[in-house]
């Protein structure tokens, strides 16, 4: 066989030798690096095309898909690259929706082949593939696609949520959000954030037993329905006598708040409806105290509602529940209040209009409320046992108690400061300086909002808790 000798001119001469012989021209062409070519991908997410052209389509992306989540699913050919973009293929995208490009430049980094993205509406499902009949296969014999209720689930700390859909977010094996169906009507973004400056947040020697995050969505508005969350702890920070509780971060009175959770192992598990900075911190262990209800274990006052029980304060319903959740009634409240005050006057004589209406387990308490200068009724005359109390009648009830003014013009410090009638703007100041009723998102006070038998117990132990009677 001939041998040949060839020169490998721009190859890197320095490297190779100029007498390097070969046994043939075609194995010396053999040795060249062929550079690919292919700009393709596939997806384990979506249908991705195979025209072979320069303009394919990733379709059928589920509604909701982070951006993160569908370039983690992408795999390009060996050696290509790829980029999302905006619809004008230019700015890098930080959503994922309809129109955004996903751009796969191949290894000689000339050829591109641009997919375009085209995600599902939310309540439709990947299409099927066509039977041998003709048209689409359905459940119930139609042509409509069936609803997605599949949970939309992350692991990076990111989640979108379409509206009413179920949702599980995680950041690494710290922190588990579950949303439940129709916890909002509005599509959710969540984001979880690691908080790495904790210094400032533990003014009172707080033992944190895991990280702080701090949990963010698009909207102010509180859940409809708790959300659970879920840590992981370090045990070994859980001292003798005492316990592993979850806690919030009051951003406007600077503290740490209580909700409680359920401990299994390392991991404990409690339900809220708003978002702020969460935290599990070692605290000293309470007995529980047997009260005899069953649905406010996980609930964010559970504690309280223990301690308003035991201290006779309220009790619980004959089924055997509670009802944390439920509207506090005028009725109710002044049996509450008048339990925590322990008044020692005779209760006087009621002269509503509608007195025939108060039950007979509330007409005592409701006349020493009376006979307190507590309660006066409405301008016709009435009381109105049975209507739920608003969170302004509330923190006038609480404001005469203490024996303060609820008139006045002062301004409160929450935003809707005009939305509070003038017969009630003293109680809420008072309530508010004295740090019984806090604020609700965005600083509001609602004062036209209804309050629950959670809040109205809590309202009444801060009470208790300021002025020690």
């Amino acid at each position: 066989m001939a041998r040949h000798r060839l020169q490998l001119q721009g190859w890197g001469s320095a490297s190779t030798p100029d007498d390097t012989f070969y046994d043939s021209v075609s194995d010396a062409v053999s040795l060249k690096v062929h550079v690919s070519t292919l700009a393709t991908l596939t997806s384990a997410i979506g249908k991705v095309s195979t025209g072979g052209t320069s303009q394919e389509t990733i379709k059928d992306i589920p509604y909701g898909t982070a951006l993160a989540v569908f370039k983690a699913a992408i795999t390009p050919a060996a050696h290509a690259v790829f980029e999302v973009y905006d619809a004008d293929g230019t700015h890098v995208a930080q959503t994922l929706n309809t129109g955004k490009k996903v751009l796969v430049t191949a290894e000689d980094g000339m050829t591109q082949v641009t997919y375009t993205v085209s995600l599902l509406g939310p309540a439709q499902t990947p299409s099927e593939t066509p039977s041998t009949g003709g048209g689409t296969p359905s459940a119930n014999g139609g042509g409509s696609p069936k609803p997605n209720n599949a949970p939309v689930t992350s692991n990076n700390g990111q989640l979108t949520l379409p509206a009413g859909r179920v949702g599980e977010v995680s950041l690494g094996n710290g922190i588990t959000i579950s949303i439940p169906a129709n916890a909002t009507v509005k599509d959710l973004q969540l984001i979880i954030k690691k908080v790495q400056d904790t210094l400032n947040l533990l003014k009172n020697s707080e033992i944190l037993a895991s990280p702080v995050y701090e949990l963010e969505k698009n909207f102010a508005e509180n859940f409809n329905s708790p959300i659970t969350l879920t840590f992981a702890f370090d045990p070994s920070f859980i001292q003798d006598q005492q316990e592993a509780a979850v806690f919030y971060y009051d951003e406007a009175n600077k503290n740490w708040v209580k909700v409680g959770g359920k401990v299994v192992g390392n991991k404990i598990t409690v339900d809220v409806n708003h978002f702020t900075k969460f935290a599990v911190l070692a605290t000293q262990q309470t007995t529980t105290i047997n009260v005899n209800v069953n649905d406010i274990a996980g609930h964010w006052a559970e504690a309280n509602i223990q301690r308003a029980i035991a201290s006779g304060i309220v009790k619980g319903y004959t089924d055997g529940t509670f009802k944390p959740n439920a509207t506090v009634t005028r009725a109710e409240f002044a049996v509450m209040l008048m339990n925590a005050l322990k008044p020692q006057r005779e209760a006087g004589t009621l002269s509503f209009t509608d007195d025939a209406t108060i039950d007979a387990w509330a007409r005592t308490a409701v006349a020493q409320a009376v006979q307190a200068g507590i309660v006066t009724g409405y301008q016709d005359g009435a009381f109105h046992p049975n209507d739920p109390i608003t969170r302004a009648e509330m923190a006038v009830m609480l404001a005469k108690a203490s024996g303060m003014a609820t008139e006045g013009h002062a301004a409160t410090r929450f935003a809707d400061d005009k939305d509070i009638a003038a017969w009630a703007k003293g109680g809420v100041l008072y309530a508010q300086e004295a740090g019984l009723m806090q604020g609700k998102s965005n600083n509001r006070f609602a004062p036209q909002d209804q309050a629950t038998r959670a809040e109205a117990v809590t309202v009444l132990l801060n009470r208790l808790a300021q002025t020690g009677k």
